[in-house]
């Protein structure tokens, strides 16, 4: 029998699934299909097939999924600019701000001035299902974004993000997104159960948004520079976090966390077993533990282990709040690096039944994030608050974590690991990812010297139940503190 199958009809294959509806899976399509541009036996038929994908795009939101294959690639494998701006069917500003990120400053295609539909007609009004999703299949601060700048412009920006995507469905035929039965049955989505995922909507709702922000600069003399700030919101992958490779689950966390489940006594020492120094590198200590719980024991569950620094006359309260968050705005706009900004240890103290605490770590919120790798945003990228560290801190991306550099030297890294990954979710859950910070101990050390507080330790196990099949999954919370030194 002769085979159907060729390595052009392989590769036509995998470029498609940067249309795929898992966002992780259209990530991890830009990671291979930038392997196969750099690759000696494929890298002619690769960007063959690359370059007429690219040109065959309807949509900007599709454009930009491609140029993200180039974030994926070495700079000695990439395609000419020259070649890959010829082939871009549907430009956007989105798109030249990836080609500047890529190929460098003023490499532009400048195509995106007239691409718009016009100004909305004076009499347009947008369509009910339009204004019903569009917080649904594009994040929320899309329209916000939008609002806000109608208030401060007096321009129509949401009825112009209407008439775009009434021209988009027009033009393209695009289908009204439904339900995703393929990848979750109705009757988890009825429990309370979500999935992270981008239908054709998602495009339709992406690729009007950019068109209204060329409409923007091209007949409301917005700002560039403004419409640029606001077209980031719709990258679909930040150029860090891109090429971060999965860890694997580290072999030491053995089957505590199950283990952590049905503990009828103190969490403690189960927990003690996975907070000592040198589990995984030498002189550094766990300070975050993310992980899910055994998908065979409980698929919506997880638990966290998080370093508190603390009064040792601490008593946790209830709904005592010790997290934090740290927006890093990007120098280039696409790729997480650069300095965290100072912060006081009093802007993030909580007080308790007595005593006080701050968390040791703040989650980090890139500005932009990325739409393809919110997962991992959900979780938590907790890293060593600058508090911590008597020095400025730096964050840089490498292949295997992100690294925090204080005082020229790594101090500090976050990796992320896949259990059993699929792409649901619990409400107010993350789908199944599980992280790792680690700090080192001499910093914790002198980061207790300074504060004059101890070390202590957050607990928090989270299983989402059902009572009786098809009823919600309901959220059974656990939480306990110690202190490091009883």
């Amino acid at each position: 029998m002769v085979s159907l199958v060729t390595t052009e009809s392989t590769v036509r294959m995998l470029i498609e699934r940067l249309n795929w509806p898992v966002r992780l899976a259209r990530w991890r399509t830009a990671r291979e299909f930038g392997l196969l541009l750099s690759s000696t036996d494929y890298s002619k038929l690769a960007t063959e097939v690359y370059l007429d994908w690219l040109s065959k795009r309807q949509f900007e939101s599709e454009i930009a999924s491609a140029l993200a294959v180039l974030f994926c690639t070495p700079e000695n494998s990439l395609p000419s600019f020259q070649t890959v701006a010829g082939h871009i069917a549907r430009p956007s500003i989105l798109a030249d701000i990836m080609l500047e990120a890529v190929y460098g400053v003023g490499k532009t295609t400048r195509g995106w001035d007239d691409a718009h539909s016009a100004e909305v007609p004076r009499l347009f009004e947008p369509e009910t299902y339009f204004l019903n999703h569009k917080s649904v299949y594009v994040p929320p601060i899309f329209g916000n974004e939008f609002e806000k700048l109608e208030k401060q412009t007096g321009f129509p920006f949401i009825r112009q993000w209407g008439f775009e995507w009434h021209q988009l469905m027009e033009s393209t035929k695009a289908p009204y997104s439904n339900h995703p039965y393929y990848f979750i049955e109705p009757s988890l989505s009825r429990s309370g159960i979500f999935g992270q995922f981008s239908q054709r909507q998602c495009d339709v709702y992406q690729s009007a948004y950019l068109r209204t922000l060329a409409c923007a600069v091209n007949c409301w003399d917005i700002p560039e520079d403004l419409a640029t700030e606001v077209a980031l919101h719709a990258l679909p992958l930040n150029r860090g976090l891109g090429k971060l490779n999965v860890a694997e689950r580290p072999v030491w966390l053995s089957d505590i966390p199950e283990k952590c489940v049905n503990a009828e006594e103190s969490l403690e020492p189960l927990v003690r077993n996975l907070i000592k120094p040198g589990l995984e590198q030498k002189n550094m200590r766990p300070v975050v533990i993310k992980t899910p719980i055994s998908a065979d024991i409980a698929e919506f569950s997880n638990v966290s282990i998080c370093a508190i620094l603390a009064s040792t006359d601490f008593v946790y309260r209830e709904h005592c709040s010790l997290d934090g968050g740290l927006i890093l705005p990007l120098p280039d706009g696409v790729t997480i690096k650069g300095m965290l900004g100072k912060r006081n240890i009093s802007d993030f103290t909580s007080s308790g039944i007595a005593g006080v605490a701050a968390p040791l770590c703040l989650d980090l919120f890139s500005l932009p994030t990325g739409l393809w790798l919110v997962d991992y945003l959900r979780l938590g990228i907790s890293l060593p608050a600058p508090y911590v560290f008597e020095n400025d801190v730096e964050v840089a991306c490498r292949s295997n974590c992100i690294e925090i550099i204080s005082g020229g030297k790594e101090v500090a890294s976050w990796k992320v690991w896949h259990d059993r990954w699929t792409p649901l979710h619990a409400k107010d859950g993350a789908t199944r990812c599980g992280m790792l910070t680690e700090l080192r101990e001499d910093e914790i050390n002198k980061a207790q010297d300074r504060h004059g507080m101890a070390l202590g330790w957050l607990v928090e196990l989270n299983v989402w139940k059902q009572k009786e099949e098809h009823e919600p999954f309901e959220l059974n919370r656990r939480r306990e503190f110690f202190l490091d030194q009883a």
